[in-house]
């Protein structure tokens, strides 16, 4: 039987009979550089070190990382599950004693500190669907479910189970079962480590004491619980194994949480009798509480260095400590028991690829159906604005005059609205751009997976079917040639229009994470590309340096292509009840310059909207890539 296999079954027993068997997380010298440029221009990143020198042992129980604010313990919780880029960190994590595998962070749990659910969907589909689309191919769907039903009762949420979560302004379930429901998600795994940044964050004192108490259950079932914290009460704190103590980058206590107390009490400190020992050692790590025993320099110049100085001093308090001398002993004992065991095995295949676009786009259209107000004002809006185009320009006459002004009128409004009516797409990437940073970097689908899925859950429904619907209503309320082919090609440049209008908005909103900055980008980029038109400005007579924009206006592809397809072959006369046609629509086109004669002239337009469309699909496939990267 292979380690998968074995995995496997150990999931599927009931919770009297399951045993999980946590791995040991050892580390050695962390350190940890950032780079950040001081101004946008600015050459020459600067370096700031976050962590120092870090070494430690972490085995199955509750490990809590204790320490002030922007004192590092994330990071240092980020670096352990595998999910901080290699550039500045040096340094070596081992589990159980060997080197992790690539695939490390995706075998572990990790919950981040805020809450990552889809909130129209209900406790159980949120946890079936971490199951369906993470746990190997090999696990039938009667299996999952099992997993699924079991973790519920594990955590205590029979009761919300099929509660819907809600949002933050209009909350189904309350905070404590949202977090659970957070831990929920990576135990469908059932990690044998699980990393959890901050899970009290945001919770009041019960409801936090509720959570660590179901985490402290769950260390006793045998896995690794690593977590940052920042200030627990006591009635948590008590309920630690081990903790790692660290300021400023700096670890200055390291081992049993039993016996925190008593090594900062042969160092000079005293914790009075009713105070927390938590809030304690915070203190102390923070300069507080010193006494005169301590020889340091008060009178530095700058919180900051002071900060640093107290950090290093308690630094080497500690590793002179006979604690710091235990640690080390324990970390080279793990590696000398697992260097006679066998080299971790990857885990299993999960779902293939079609098959997670399947279950990714089955929650985004279910998120849809039960939030429907977009999907229903993106259908009946344009529905509605079809009928008023269409009583506006109803029976457009073939006259001269209000024949030629009318068309180029209506042609026109049409134009923008397709393009203004997409406009709805810019939230498309920002919305969700929590969720998706943390459900990729936890494995659960590839970028191509998830922007794949986005595009068919957005174009088929909120796209093609209100194109539909206008091009119906306007094209014959309007009375524009009455022909099949025309009729087609006018519905094709509606549905292209729409989609590279969206295509601009998904790139949009996938390069910036404001909504009233995308909003605003939007806005100018149309307004200039309106211009180029052809009906607002000549553009034969554009200064150059400004005349490549209309080669990517939008507006100028789509009403030229309606504009050929609907001026060819019409016959324009001096009253509608006469047959003396006096001119040709062919001559209108070639008063406005706009190319004609050939089919290929009405074609190109949809050869460069399609174009346009392709590679914004990219550009927003690249910045998807890279929102992943940067985080």
């Amino acid at each position: 039987m292979t380690n998968s296999d074995s995995e496997m079954g150990m999931m599927l027993k009931t919770d009297e009979d399951r045993v999980i068997h946590g791995s040991t997380i050892t580390f050695n010298s962390i350190n940890y550089t950032v780079f950040s440029k001081q101004y946008v221009f600015c050459m020459k990143p600067t370096k700031k070190q976050i962590l120092y020198n870090l070494t430690g042992i972490f085995k199955p129980g509750m490990n809590a990382i204790l320490g002030p604010t922007a004192s590092g313990k994330s990071s240092l919780l980020d670096i352990l599950a595998g999910r901080k880029d290699r550039r500045g960190l040096t340094g070596q994590v081992l589990i159980d004693g060997q080197p992790s595998m690539q695939d490390f962070k995706y075998r572990v749990g990790y919950v981040v500190q805020d809450d990552m659910l889809s909130e129209t969907l209900t406790v159980r589909e949120n946890l079936t669907f971490s199951a369906n689309v993470r746990l190997p191919r090999n696990i039938s769907s009667k299996d999952k479910t099992a997993i699924v039903d079991r973790v519920i009762k594990q955590l205590g949420l029979d009761k919300c189970a099929d509660t819907r979560i809600g949002t933050e302004n209009s909350r189904k379930v309350s905070g404590g079962e949202r977090k659970r429901t957070n831990i929920g998600m990576e135990l469908v795994l059932s990690p044998t480590v699980l990393f959890l940044d901050e899970p009290t964050t945001g919770l009041d004192s019960s409801t936090a004491n509720s959570v660590i108490e179901c985490l402290g259950q769950l260390s006793k079932k045998g896995h690794t619980i690593i977590f940052s914290i920042h200030q627990p009460r006591y009635s948590i704190f008590k309920l630690f194994d081990n903790i790692f103590l660290i300021a400023a980058g700096h670890c200055i206590y390291h081992g049993p949480a039993s016996d925190v107390l008593s090594f900062f009490t042969t160092t000079g400190f005293t914790c009075e009798e009713h105070d927390n020992p938590a809030d304690f050692i915070l203190d102390i790590s923070q300069g507080l509480r010193w006494t005169s025993c301590v020889n340091i320099e008060n009178e530095i110049e700058g919180e900051g260095q002071k900060k640093d100085k107290i950090a290093r001093y308690l630094h080497d308090v500690y590793i002179k400590s006979a604690t710091y001398t235990s640690i080390n002993q324990q970390i080279a004992n793990v590696s000398i028991v697992s260097n006679e065991e066998k080299p971790i095995q990857p885990r299993s295949e999960s779902r293939s690829a079609l098959i997670k676009m399947l279950y990714v786009s089955q929650r985004t259209l279910r998120k849809s159906f039960r939030n429907p107000t977009l999907m229903v004002m993106q259908t009946i809006v344009p529905i509605c604005l079809a009928i008023f185009i269409g009583f506006l320009y109803c029976n457009t006459s073939r006259t001269l005059e209000n024949g030629i002004k009318n068309r180029f009128g209506a042609i026109f409004f049409i134009v923008c609205n397709q393009v203004f009516l997409n406009l709805s797409a810019l939230e498309l990437f920002i919305k969700d751009r929590s969720l998706y940073i943390h459900e990729n970097a936890s494995g659960y689908y590839s970028t191509l997976i998830y922007f794949i899925s986005k595009l068919l859950c957005d174009i088929l429904p909120l796209r093609s079917i209100p194109s539909v619907l206008f091009s119906l209503i306007a094209y014959f309320m309007i009375q524009f040639q009455q022909t099949v082919t025309k009729f087609f090609i006018f519905l094709l440049t509606i549905f292209m229009t729409a989609i590279c209008s969206a295509s601009i908005c998904f790139f949009i909103s996938a390069s910036v994470e404001s909504f009233a900055l995308a909003n605003l980008i939007t806005a100018a980029y149309c307004v200039t590309m309106l211009v180029f038109t052809g009906y607002l400005l000549d553009v034969t007579t554009t200064i150059k340096f400004l005349a490549w924009i209309k080669w990517v206006s939008i507006f100028r592809y789509a009403s030229n292509a309606i504009t050929v397809n609907e001026f060819t072959d019409l016959k324009l006369c001096q009253t509608n009840n006469t047959n003396i046609c006096l001119i040709n629509g062919e001559d209108i086109l070639k008063d406005q310059k706009i190319d004609y004669s050939t089919t290929w002239d009405l074609w190109a337009n949809f050869v460069a909207l399609g174009i346009m469309i392709f590679v914004y699909f990219i550009l927003t496939y690249v910045q998807l890539l890279r929102i992943q990267k940067a985080k």
